[in-house]
Formats: structure tokens, sequence, C-alpha cells
């Protein structure tokens, strides 16, 4: 097999699209609306692919099709890829690929080490990548050069983490401290399980990770204390983080329409800060942001699609979003008020 990043003149060329959806394509990937065989499916692309290699029919699955391909670079991508290219090198670190796909994909803490080696492939995407210099001498998008350069490193994984320690080990000791004041209670959060909502609050806003291990509603409502600092807030409200795949580990999580909460909250927004202020600035209550997250509900965010500073009280938005989430399920009221 041998792999080339997707462009759109390989679009009549039988091929395998891992992760992505590459038209035209047989599927190894977990993205919705995927037609990958009944008999691979998994939770990621990585494990997809373990799966294809250990089938003993795979040769009749995806007749004719020599060619592998992806339309993005994620660490899930990386290592599905990988292992379609080099099997006996992948088989024996299945167990760690396959939990570095899920913090990377999903935000998962599966294990220490799988949460170290999506850090570390971040780190060897990023500006103080050691393999930039090689990036500009490779034709194509940037993803192609990435594939290029670690592609050949794999096979020496755990040597590359220990190599490059300082990529991943301070974002790395963020998580853990995160996952820390989780045990220690440290962290203001509330569950409603009934409306499968957990509200987080917090000046400063734990790491993913930790809230994916510790928190159980299908949403989160994360909460930026900026009072003090700038006298407002940060919110997001997020799917949990695998819910924009195609799971089958991983209970599926249905989405709301959430137009009718955000179209509310934009009216209270441009009745604090004044008439129109809201439209001004260019910030609002939005109800998708695939650049900010794919599993974003709502976020109040400015043009670029980054979090923006809202007038709104955690209260009454808390308070907003359970209410809705009470009426679009069809839960009876509670008397029982947001720990804001």
């Amino acid at each position: 097999m041998v792999f080339y990043f997707y462009e759109e003149a390989m679009r009549p060329v039988c091929k395998i699209a891992v992760d992505g959806l590459a038209p035209n394509s047989f599927h190894l990937s977990h993205w919705k609306g995927n037609q990958t065989p009944n008999a691979l499916k998994a939770d990621t692309a990585t494990e997809i692919a373990l799966n294809y290699m250990a089938n003993p029919h795979r040769q009749s699955l995806f007749p004719n099709a020599n060619i592998i391909t992806n339309s993005r670079f994620s660490t899930d991508g990386l290592f599905a890829v990988f292992t379609l290219l080099d099997p006996s090198a992948a088989q024996p670190m299945a167990h760690t690929l396959i939990a570095a796909a899920e913090a990377g994909g999903f935000c998962a803490f599966s294990s220490e080490e799988g949460v170290q080696i999506d850090l570390l492939i971040k780190g060897l995407i990023s500006n103080q990548s050691p393999l930039r210099s090689l990036w500009r001498k490779i034709p194509g998008p940037l993803e192609v050069a990435w594939y290029k350069t670690i592609l050949p490193l794999l096979p020496n994984l755990y040597e590359i983490k220990d190599q490059y320690q300082l990529l991943w080990q301070a974002p790395f000791d963020r998580v853990m401290a995160s996952m820390t004041a989780f045990k220690r209670d440290a962290i203001g959060f509330e569950e409603y399980d009934e409306e499968g909502l957990t509200i987080i609050v917090e000046e400063v806003l734990p790491e993913r990770q930790a809230i994916d291990a510790f928190c159980k509603g299908d949403l989160f409502l994360v909460i930026e204390d900026c009072k003090r600092r700038e006298g407002r807030y940060r919110y997001e409200l997020l799917y949990r983080y695998y819910a924009w795949a195609d799971t089958v580990h991983r209970p599926h999580i249905a989405t709301l329409p959430m137009e009718p909460l955000a179209q509310y909250l934009n009216q209270q927004e441009a009745a604090q800060t004044g008439n129109g202020a809201t439209n001004v600035s260019g910030a609002a209550w939005t109800t998708a942001s695939p650049s900010y997250s794919p599993t974003a509900a709502l976020i109040f965010s400015d043009r670029e699609g980054r979090r923006a500073l809202s007038a709104l009280t955690p209260d009454y938005v808390a308070q907003s979003v359970l209410s809705y989430l009470r009426k679009v399920k069809g839960i009876r009221s509670h008397a029982r008020e947001a720990p804001v």
C-alpha cells in the first residue's frame, strides 16, 4: 500500500479513505456517514485500521484498492495510516496507539502514555517542532509535509517520545493538574443528570481530558469566570467530545436544536449591553463553530469564532440552558438552582 494526501485529482482513483470521507473511496473511517464494513467498525480510525489488518478476508473487502488517503491531519488519522502501511510495527503498540487516538479525537484520558503521545504529535506539528526546517522543502499543503516527516518516525515512537519530551511535558502537566484538582474537589462543577448537563465554573478552566474523565453530562456548560480580570464571563456549551464521531462502544449522543436558545440569549445580551451592541461588536451566541470545536452546541463568540466576553451572568445563562433542556426533553420543571 501507498499513502497520498487527498487532492481533487484523486477523485476517480480506487482508494481507501481513513479517518475522513474522501470522495469515491472505500472507508476505514468513524466519521458520520461512513460506509465502513460493520465487522471493522470501532470508535477510532486507528482501531478500525487495526481491525482491517487483522481480518483474514481483507483482500476481498476492498478489491484493487492499494492507495490510502486522508484529507486531514490528526493523531488518529496519522496512526490509522501508519497501521495500514506498517502493520508489523503498529500491532505491538496497538493499545498505546488507540489510547493516543482517543486522546486526540475525543479528549479522552485512556492512559497517561496515550495522552503524552497525542501531545507529542501535536508538538511535532507546532511552531516549536524540530521538523519545521524540513517542511518548506516539501511541496503541497502543510499536512503533506506533516505526514511525510512524522510517519517515518513512528516505528520508534517510544524513543521519539523520550527524545522530544519538551514538546509534550508542559501540556501534560496541565492535564495532570486538572485531573488532581477534580480528585480533590477543587473544581467548581455540578451534575444535572436528568438534563444530561454538567456545569463547570472556574477562573482557570480545567483541561478537556479532565472534564471528560470526571464529568458525566452529554453536554458541558463551561463558564470561564473573568469577572475579576475583565468584568465579564466566557461561555461554551459543548456536546461530549466524541459526539461528532460514529462510535460503537461510546453511546450515541443526540443533538438538540439550539437555535431558539441562541436567539433568546442574543436578545438578553442586547438588552444588557444596549440595543444592537452585540451586533456592532460582532460577538453573538452562535449554534455551531466547527473551527472552535467539532462538538460545539452553543458559544458566545466573536466574528473569528473565538470565545468573547458576555454581559450575562453565569446564573442567568445556566438557568436559561437548564430551562431550555427541560423544555426540549419534556422534563418537568425543578426548583433546583444552578451552582453559580
